[in-house]
């Protein structure tokens, strides 16, 4: 992967890019990509020629579960990043929940909202400095309102909980996936930086809430945001990731089977809530998915992360699950510093759907016998 061209501007500096593509009734993993990618043939005798490791050891371990030798993009990004607006559909069942909206309710975008005492208040915006007007919470979602989820989630969370509110925030993460081991079991698995806990104690926690309400607090592997995308697909079913499904002798015999595993369930969520959040997870990415044959849940995401010289860079991250009723697949593509998450990230998104719907069907008939 070198330059990575987008509405006619280069982004030289994505030299990386993550996916995982996960089933959402089964939990297999049809897919763990990390790029750059080498010939794991290097390792077949038990141990690696000095010159070959001295090509891969930037890159020799799977950035979809750990950010250390897993490549580096231009300015050195790795391959957690912040989730960026991917978090929004978590920030409004979290609203929902704990009633600062209803499905019905609205909200007037001006575009720009405020935090912080008087006199020293900390002006947010959206990004371009849209002003969407009067929103609903699901097109809150669709719109990527940052000013929504800083008025109706952070703050209003911040003024219930008080310094509690990291905790209950914390908490939600850790019932989505973000945050704590995925259950796929592969050694060293990275469990994310909780980067609200450190701005709650470095900063306030109206401010950690604030940024972590639009995603910008909290850095997660992207088979974490995989699983968090089948989690939304399962309304709250938090199931195992499976590399394996079934382990035989040398005949061919079934030792053991791995089925379908739940790990935890959130129960208490209405079923309006999931139906709002999935009607949301429309964001526009005709480009890569303009003749797509699925109606598709989908969120993009921008996370801004500053390089050494203290200049802003957009990483792209992209979440979907297809079909949106009948969810098959969730998939998650992370491209540190690929410019937006609806150029970049998504058309990755697009060849997965595409090469599993070939193979497998995401309506449960394989194309390549059609």
């Amino acid at each position: 992967m070198h330059s990575h061209t987008v509405q006619g501007e280069t982004h030289p500096d994505a030299l990386t890019g993550y996916a995982v593509a996960m089933e959402v009734d089964t939990g297999n993993i049809i897919t763990m990509a990390s790029m750059p990618d080498y010939d794991t043939n290097y390792w077949a005798t038990g141990s690696i020629l000095p010159e070959k490791y001295e090509q891969i050891e930037k890159h020799y371990q799977n950035g979809t579960i750990t950010p250390f030798s897993s490549g580096r993009s231009g300015h050195n990004f790795e391959s957690t990043v912040l989730l960026g607006s991917t978090i929004k559909p978590l920030s409004v069942l979290i609203g929902l929940k704990e009633g600062f909206i209803n499905t019905s309710s609205t909200y007037q975008d001006k575009g720009i909202t405020s935090f912080g005492r008087e006199g020293h208040e900390t002006f947010v915006r959206n990004s371009s400095n849209h002003v969407y007007g009067s929103l609903y919470p699901h097109t809150a979602i669709e719109k990527s309102s940052n000013v929504y989820m800083v008025d109706m989630i952070g703050k209003k969370l911040y003024d219930k909980y008080k310094s509690k509110a990291i905790g209950v925030w914390d908490t939600y993460m850790k019932e989505f996936g973000l945050g704590i081991p995925t259950g796929i079991g592969l050694p060293r698995e990275y469990l994310g930086d909780l980067n609200y806990k450190a701005e709650a104690k470095a900063g306030s926690v109206q401010s950690a809430l604030v940024y972590a309400s639009f995603g910008q607090q909290g850095r997660y592997t992207v088979l974490q945001l995989a699983q968090y995308a089948a989690t939304l697909a399962n309304e709250g079913q938090r199931i195992k990731p499976q590399l394996v499904s079934k382990i035989t002798d040398s005949n061919g015999k079934v030792i053991k089977e791995f089925k379908r595993e739940v790990l935890d369930e959130v129960t208490n969520f209405d079923k309006s809530f999931w139906r709002e959040i999935k009607k949301g997870m429309n964001s526009d990415v005709k480009s890569a998915f303009g003749d797509f044959p699925y109606d598709f849940a989908r969120k993009t995401g921008t996370s801004q992360q500053t390089d050494s010289k203290k200049i802003n860079r957009d990483n792209g991250v992209f979440i979907a699950f297809a079909p949106r009723d009948n969810p098959k697949l969730a998939v998650a593509v992370v491209i540190p510093e690929g410019g937006f998450g609806s150029n970049s990230a998504a058309p990755v998104a697009r060849k997965i759907f595409d090469a599993y719907d070939w193979e497998y069907g995401l309506d449960g008939i394989p194309k390549k016998y059609c």
